[in-house]
């Protein structure tokens, strides 16, 4: 039987109600500020799929892409045992916004880029190594705090979503269909990189990416129309933050790459929706970070407000190593 990308459907599902699964990426240039923006659609790729596609035409192997560091995806049993061993707080699926706005497909906002230079990342990456964080939780925690105190009403908890490289472990032999699966961060307005830490490591323990890997892949036993079923049914009820993503060190380590051909840097964004209106997204290109910030017009109101937030997260990282 050939094989099939039922992570895919979801993103078809949603596109009758006008809802993109659309990709931004581009090369952004620090010198000018400025990105050639260009798009692909998640549907036909993942974010590591997708910058092998941009970057095997011009020399970069690409290959092999990054693996998890598990073999097998586990079952239902040991995904139960895991979870009632590894329990972790659960709060409702709703994001009280100061304030939100009549929108349309055709309100798209831009993303917008804060970068630094490769001192300032492998600064960075020590304060990590030093705090016994990874760089995504402090990253992540930063943006999550300060759009916390600019754009959300009270103090209570609010989910985002963590994606998860799953290659290797899925047995799936297309390169270009979709493994990534995910947790959802439950965090404060005020969390720190420290939880953060240790709550991605009690939902990892409790195989939680798993167990959202199985039920995304639901669409094998119930097909499309049970799959746009689903999605009709649950759309409506559940609100996140949005998703924040690392899409790790570029070109990838190890393989015959050819020289650093400019000054830029490649970058990219996950779609986002009114239920996931904040897109942030890391990426290293030769050793220097990237941070690429979108918002969905549902909560923002102007091309401005992202800028402000992105240069906010961008001082709140630098003020760590300073």
């Amino acid at each position: 039987m050939a094989e099939k990308d039922y992570i895919a459907m979801w993103y078809h599902a949603r596109k009758p109600y006008g809802i993109t699964d659309t990709i931004y990426w581009g090369w952004y240039d620090p010198e000018t500020n400025s990105t050639d923006w260009k798009t692909w659609q998640h549907a036909d790729a993942d974010g590591m799929a997708g910058f092998a596609n941009i970057l095997r035409p011009m020399g970069y192997p690409c290959y092999p892409l990054p693996v998890c560091n598990e073999t097998k995806v586990p079952g239902w049993r040991e995904i139960c045992k895991a979870k009632r061993e590894f329990q972790t707080e659960e709060g409702r699926k709703v994001v009280n916004w100061k304030k939100t706005y009549e929108n349309s497909q055709h309100d798209a906002l831009s993303p917008e880029i804060s970068c630094f230079s490769e001192e300032e990342t492998t600064k960075l990456n020590q304060w990590c190594k030093e705090h016994k964080v990874s760089p995504g939780s402090l990253i992540y925690a930063e943006l999550s705090n300060i759009v916390a105190e600019r754009m959300i009403e009270g103090d209570d908890p609010f989910y985002w979503f963590y994606p998860v490289n799953v290659r290797g472990a899925t047995g799936i032999q297309t390169e270009s269909f979709n493994q990534v699966s995910g947790f959802y961060m439950l965090t404060k307005p005020t969390s720190s990189p420290q939880e953060w830490q240790s709550q991605m490591r009690q939902r990892f323990k409790g195989k939680q990416h798993w167990a959202n890997w199985k039920l995304a892949n639901i669409g094998k036993w119930v097909g499309m129309t049970g799959v746009k079923l689903i999605y009709r049914m649950t759309s409506g009820k559940q609100f996140y933050m949005g998703s924040c993503s690392n899409m790790g060190s570029w070109p990838l380590p190890g393989q015959d790459n050819p020289p650093k051909p400019d000054n830029r840097r490649l970058v990219a964004v996950a779609p986002g929706t009114a239920n996931y209106p904040i897109s942030a997204t890391t990426t290293e290109w030769y050793g220097q970070l990237t941070l690429t910030l979108k918002m969905h017009p549902h909560i923002c109101p102007d091309q401005q407000t992202i800028r402000e937030i992105a240069d906010a997260w961008r001082d709140a990282l630098l003020k760590k190593i300073q």
